[in-house]
């Protein structure tokens, strides 16, 4: 007994439905009933249909031969609403393209179909540029036409072995298997580009045009399964080719690479081979030789010409920043091992290299890592000095990878400490191990003594915190002679040495610069002295008063600023030196007890006679500095002017 459709008779459509259906007739004969559902079948005029298949056993006498009833039911509608909904759980109801879910389950087989085959696969993202005035001028309606026209365009473009799928709103994936070398990939990419960027006409004939940004993600086989990550890359390339829009060479950028641009005139020196690398000595005042260089960067463009940091970094990018630490990097391993190779086993120096925060990513972190593992140069002579340049990225990946070129073996050094607040909050955050103080705060010494109170500050900060401060901005002999009364370690400026190339520095080691080691030199070095000398004093009398004697604080002679004053011309009985004599009766009588808390009023006197012989001595400086200055400007004035300048001279 059959119960047929009423379009009869029907066919089975294939071989391997046939062995199906005979496996199921043999179940339904050993166990008495069976059902086979959505069976493939074919009418007689060529039309495929489905059809559920039952079968129930008759029961039989002994002898009889088995029966079965086989039905068959018409389910084709069925079949087809359920593959229409399995369709649409798939695809963009706008476009018609493949969805999110139908991608996650395509970029699973293109990875493993890769994976096996050892054959490239490429994920790009692609986003549409200048789309949303489309959609506020012309209404969403137009902005469906556009997505719906570049659907179309996008599927004739690829080919039959790609896969393309809307993400939502005017972004989408294309999946490129089978391409051989990256020239075809980039034919790919080209025609899909041109595709895109061809005008669209709309239904009320007006025409609009768009364009697109792409991030591409490529695939190799030792990757192995990695489709969690694929997107996220691709979507990281794609925000920096969106980054370079204004200057980008080609609409795609490939990840891990930096984006192909259109460059400016320092870029194209920079890429070009235009660096020029210099060293500025970093001198050691205990040891009185130079220890360390850092290496600072130069372009020269094609007329010999030197340009600054200060004329070519505002031109730069992150992408080019990153480059230029990368091959000031290199270039400065590769002096320092030109240096080992002259000096033998003298004394090595150490590096500092500049380095930009807000140009660190993954990527220029992986760089500078391979570079420390292959550097034939002990990376614990390399410092990675990172600049205050406005706000840190994320301060906790940040300091992640700066532990991680820590345990390479590098020094990092915090720049600019005290040219703001959030300078010394980082050194309380980040992992360094030398500070740099701001030059504005040594630099203008002549005209602001007082920025030597902060400078002893910044030494304690540097002690308290176990790291090296390195002062730079020594520009003048009399600065210098000021830090040296501070007893700073290290310092850095051009009273010392200018920035040079690798040739000069190569002299200047030979025969380097005889540093006067009897200081101080200049009153601005007694300014210093008297500062230091006070503080120290003052920490012994508050920590441990025994070690304090009221008789020697009251012999000025047992004072080394007495000899120092002297040796500079102000002998006993001179101003500076009365002022002084007066400060040390005011030290020696100003407790009352040096275990006690010290009485207010003898306190007082304590500080002006200090303030008083600081100024004086301030005072005497500038008179000094002010009359230098003239008679300097007057050995270069004409001849005409020499009288008029020489009875100036005269009346100071």
């Amino acid at each position: 007994m059959i119960n047929r459709t009423q379009h009869c008779p029907v066919y089975n459509r294939g071989t391997n439905d046939y062995r199906k259906l005979g496996e199921f007739a043999r179940r339904v004969a050993a166990h008495g009933t069976g059902v086979m559902r959505d069976v493939p079948y074919q009418r007689l005029d060529g039309a495929p249909i489905y059809a559920d298949v039952s079968g129930q056993k008759l029961p039989s006498m002994a002898g009889e031969s088995e029966r079965i009833v086989w039905t068959f039911v018409d389910v084709t509608e069925r079949h087809q609403l359920m593959e229409d909904l399995s369709r649409r759980s798939l695809t963009d109801q706008l476009t018609d393209l493949p969805n999110r879910r139908a991608l996650d389950v395509e970029l699973d087989r293109a990875i493993s179909h890769a994976y096996r085959n050892k054959k490239p696969l490429a994920v790009c993202m692609l986003d549409l540029d200048n789309f949303k005035p489309i959609n506020d001028t012309y209404g969403h309606a137009a902005g469906d036409q556009v997505l719906q026209n570049l659907a179309k365009r996008l599927r004739k473009s690829l080919r039959k072995t790609d896969f393309i799928a809307r993400l939502g709103g005017d972004e989408f994936v294309l999946l490129l298997e089978g391409f051989g070398r990256m020239e075809q990939l980039e034919t790919i990419l080209g025609k899909l580009g041109d595709s895109v960027s061809a005008p669209i006409t709309l239904e009320d004939g007006q025409t609009v045009s768009v364009g697109l940004s792409m991030g591409v993600c490529l695939y190799s086989s030792d990757q192995g399964d990695v489709s969690a990550a694929f997107l996220r890359q691709a979507d990281q390339a794609l925000y920096e080719a969106k980054a370079h829009k204004a200057d980008r060479s080609r609409f795609w950028a490939l990840y891990g690479q930096p984006v192909p641009r259109h460059r400016n005139r320092y870029q194209r020196l920079l890429w070009e081979g235009g660096l020029m690398v210099v060293y500025q000595p970093i001198f050691d005042t205990r040891m009185f030789r130079t220890v360390g260089v850092e290496a600072l960067a130069r372009l020269k463009d094609e007329n010999n010409d030197i340009l600054s940091p200060a004329e070519f970094l505002p031109g730069l990018d992150k992408a080019d920043i990153s480059e230029l630490s990368r091959l000031v990097l290199l270039q400065s391993i590769d002096d320092l091992q030109r240096l080992d190779n002259e000096h033998g086993a003298e004394p090595r120096l150490w590096v500092s290299v500049n380095l930009d925060p807000c140009s660190l990513n993954d990527a220029s972190r992986d760089c500078l890592r391979d570079i420390l593992a292959k550097s034939p140069v002990d990376p614990h002579r390399i410092t990675f000095e990172l600049l205050e340049s406005g706000e840190f990225p994320n301060t906790e990946e940040v300091v992640r990878w700066l532990e991680e070129l820590r345990s390479l073996g590098a020094r990092i050094a915090l720049d600019d400490i005290g040219s703001s607040y959030s300078s010394l909050l980082r050194l309380r955050t980040l992992p360094v191990d030398e500070i740099k103080l701001d030059q504005g705060y040594v630099r203008t010494l002549a005209h602001n003594p007082d920025n030597l109170h902060f400078i002893t500050t910044i030494q304690h900060l540097a002690e308290e915190y176990g790291v090296e401060l390195v002062v730079e901005g020594v520009e003048s002999d009399d600065i210098l002679d000021a830090l040296m009364m501070l007893d700073v370690t290290l310092l850095q400026g051009y009273a010392l040495a200018r920035p040079m190339p690798l040739r000069n520095l190569r002299e200047f080691l030979k025969h380097p610069p005889i540093v006067n080691q009897q200081h101080p030199t200049s009153l601005l070095g007694s300014y210093a002295d008297l500062i230091c000398l006070h503080n120290i004093l003052r920490k012994t009398a508050h920590k441990n008063p025994s070690l304090v004697n009221r008789a020697t604080l009251a012999d000025v002679s047992a004072c080394s600023a007495t000899k120092h004053l002297c040796r500079l011309g102000y002998p006993e009985g001179s101003p500076l030196d009365i002022l002084h004599r007066k400060y040390h009766r005011a030290l020696a009588s100003g407790y009352t007890q040096w275990g006690a808390v010290p009485n207010e009023n003898d306190c007082r006197e304590t500080k002006e006679a200090q303030s008083n012989l600081l100024a004086a001595t301030w005072e005497e400086y500038d008179r000094r500095v002010l009359a230098t200055s003239r008679r300097d400007r007057f050995v270069n004035q004409p001849a005409a002017q020499s009288t008029k300048a020489i009875a100036h001279l005269l009346a100071i």
